[in-house]
């Protein structure tokens, strides 16, 4: 009897044993140094109607330690009736360097096409410091602050433009709940050639997850020129409601 005792004595133990070393891993397990998601919306309607839209997000970010890299690429293209309506397109990559708890610089370049708009290809190259204002379990807030260089090749016949700028940002990042949240990122590009020719920028998403690797998002984005190009008007938005995957 007490032999048999002994024997469940032990197997209890090593049945035990892995549940309490994996409890151990748990706890131990560090944040992912990558991060990534691509988003996917599409809407097509036919009979009376014959439309399609399609958009995609993408995102990649590795997190300084002490070099970091942010990429995104984004694009939205409509047609009606086999007519495109609306198209837009814009990559970035950015390399971030970790100087402090609060501090980081940063330097990227961004491609951005946008016909409607009056432009065929945009091109930024940036540097400068970003500052980490509030950083809680429910609230991130990070500034921008630095240079710029954009050339711009316009759609025919308005003539096609480079200037030395600026650029101010902001991203806010608010923790609705265990599995919500809501994004803002703000950019402004003042040309110090033309200081009338300014432009902003403004991404607002709310998402939602579904499990830890499916989302929900709904975004909504303004893009303002102060000088338009050509009859193109001064303020383009997009709105979308997208199926994200994680990574």
């Amino acid at each position: 009897m007490k032999r048999t005792m002994v024997v469940i004595a032990l197997i209890l133990t090593l049945g035990a044993f892995p549940l309490l070393a994996h409890e151990v891993e748990e706890e131990e397990e560090p944040e992912p140094i990558w991060v990534g998601s691509l988003g996917l919306a599409w809407l097509a309607t036919s009979g009376n109607t014959d439309t399609s839209t399609l958009g995609l997000d993408f995102a990649l970010e590795r997190k300084p330690e002490p070099w970091g890299l942010e990429f995104a690429a984004r694009g939205n293209r409509a047609d009606d009736g086999g007519v495109t309506t609306a198209e837009n397109y814009l990559v970035s990559a950015r390399a971030v360097r970790k100087l402090s708890a609060r501090w980081e610089a940063f330097g990227g370049l961004a491609w951005a096409k946008d016909p409607f708009a009056g432009f065929d290809s945009q091109t930024v190259a940036m540097a400068g410091a970003t500052y980490i204002a509030v950083e809680g379990k429910r609230h991130l807030l990070t500034l921008d602050a630095g240079l710029a260089y954009t050339w711009e090749d316009r759609v025919p016949p308005e003539e096609d433009v480079d200037f030395a700028g600026g650029l101010l940002g902001l991203s806010w990042e608010w923790k609705l709940g265990a599995n919500s949240k809501l994004t803002e990122r703000f950019v402004l590009h003042p040309n110090f050639d033309d200081t009338d020719d300014w432009r902003l920028m403004s991404t607002t998403a709310i998402e939602s997850s579904i499990n830890s690797w499916l989302a929900l998002r709904l975004g909504f984005d303004v893009r303002y020129r102060n000088q338009p190009i050509g009859d193109a008007d001064d303020t383009d938005t997009t709105s979308t409601a997208s199926v994200v995957f994680t990574f």
